[in-house]
């Protein structure tokens, strides 16, 4: 947003000393005549004024006058490149001037001042039959442009001549051509957008340091929370294979139910986050074995109802092991409630239908088609049309119908088979 505004207000100021430039390069005309009302209205206008005193008659019948020109400027932008062209009488000859360039055209009607009259150059002057005298602003000297109004202890521009004519005369027709300087600090426009851009670029150099330094952090967070993904990851594998250890049969019995579980849950659309979660609860859903004796977990004949007893007990052992996990609330549940039945008829707590938590209920499938389908102690792995057949049979009583039906779709379909065939050696496969 800030990256917006800035390159907005930048391509504004861009605009606008553009549009200084085209106004600076235009021409205007400003025309006075005798009929002209002069006011500080008046943008532009010269007044030329010719005292008593400046007055002196030749003898040959001719005037000759001092015409002292007043230039004034009442706008807020300074005028170059002027141009005056005033209305003289024929018979004209100007004498001297200041402060401009002059052009003059002289008529046949010499009104050459006695005094002047036996110099052969001034002879040479008098070829063109114009009666206007053309004024200029000397290119070099910037003491001739017009300066604005507003600039401190303001004066206007003063220019004249000294000029001869046929007889008195005054200047009343005057055509003044030039161009106004728009220099953009004239305008408040411009310092408002060098503000807003200033502002915005303070703006931008806080939201880059803060960046860089939320980077920096969530950096060094991305790195500790893999670090700390990372202990979790091997402690939970750890404990899986503490249980898995204990009986060769069920080696890497966790880690695959784990994975089941994770494609069930992927298949019911749940979230990233649920997916991993189920991961976890796989892993770690046999934990409380740690506390079953080996010869019970090792005996290949029919248990005893004690020695059952004593089976059954790793569910409530497992909550009691995760009841201090808070991370992950519903770990514990699930160690405790994998071995309930849709229809009530598990253990430890009797619980049916949706009473069962969803993940116990993935688990209790997941679990379910490990042991039917890897080789135990008291019996050899069960065929897959057998254990499709199980679950058709068991569905609605020891299964959520719902789910046993994602199990087999899972075995008819064989991706059951990459898992049942996963390195239960590799780190990688322990990462949810």
């Amino acid at each position: 947003m800030t990256l917006t505004l800035l390159l907005f207000l930048s391509i504004g100021l861009v605009f606008f000393l553009l549009y200084c430039n085209r106004k600076s390069n235009t021409y205007v005309t400003f025309v006075q005549d005798a009929n002209t009302i002069i006011t500080d209205e008046r943008e532009i206008y010269i007044e030329f004024d010719t005292p008593h005193d400046k007055w002196w008659p030749e003898s040959n019948g001719t005037y000759g006058a001092q015409f002292n020109g007043k230039f004034f400027n009442n706008t807020n932008h300074s005028f170059t490149d002027w141009t005056v062209k005033v209305q003289v009488p024929k018979g004209y000859w100007v004498d001297s001037n200041w402060n401009f360039d002059g052009e003059f055209h002289y008529s046949e009607t010499k009104a050459i001042p006695e005094n002047h009259s036996n110099y052969p150059e001034y002879e040479n002057q008098f070829e063109d039959l114009e009666d206007f005298i053309i004024m200029k602003k000397i290119p070099t000297n910037m003491v001739t442009v017009v300066h604005p109004s507003n600039v401190y202890n303001h004066e206007p521009f003063m220019l004249g001549m000294i000029m001869y004519t046929p007889k008195r005369f005054f200047i009343r027709n005057i055509t003044i051509t030039g161009r106004f300087i728009y220099e953009p600090k004239d305008n408040p426009l411009y310092f408002i957008l060098l503000s807003a851009i200033g502002i915005s670029l303070l703006s931008l150099s806080v939201l880059i340091i803060i960046q860089i330094t939320v980077s920096r952090k969530v950096k060094y967070y991305e790195l500790r929370q893999k670090l700390d993904s990372d202990i979790i990851i091997q402690s939970f594998k750890t404990f899986a294979n503490f249980v898995d250890a204990r009986d060769p049969y069920t080696r890497g019995h966790s880690l695959r139910v784990a994975y089941y579980a994770r494609e069930i849950a992927t298949r019911m659309n749940m979230s990233e986050q649920e997916q991993m979660e189920m991961f976890w609860f796989g892993l770690m859903h046999d934990v409380g074995k740690i506390g079953v004796s080996d010869s019970i977990l090792h005996k290949p004949a029919k248990l005893t109802s004690d020695e059952y007893d004593q089976i059954k007990s790793h569910v409530q052992t497992g909550y009691e092991m995760l009841v201090d996990f808070t991370a992950m609330p519903m770990l514990k549940e699930v160690a405790k409630s994998h071995h309930e039945h849709w229809d009530g008829s598990g253990y430890c707590e009797h619980l049916k239908g949706q009473e069962i938590p969803l993940e116990a209920r993935i688990v209790c499938v997941c679990d379910s088609f490990d042991a039917m389908n890897t080789d135990r102690c008291y019996r050899p792995k069960m065929d897959r049309e057998k254990i499709v057949e199980e679950f058709k049979k068991c569905s609605g009583t020891f299964y959520d119908p719902k789910i046993a039906k994602i199990m087999i779709e899972m075995i008819n379909d064989r991706s059951v088979d990459k898992i049942e065939s996963i390195d239960t050696m590799s780190d990688i496969n322990y990462k949810a």
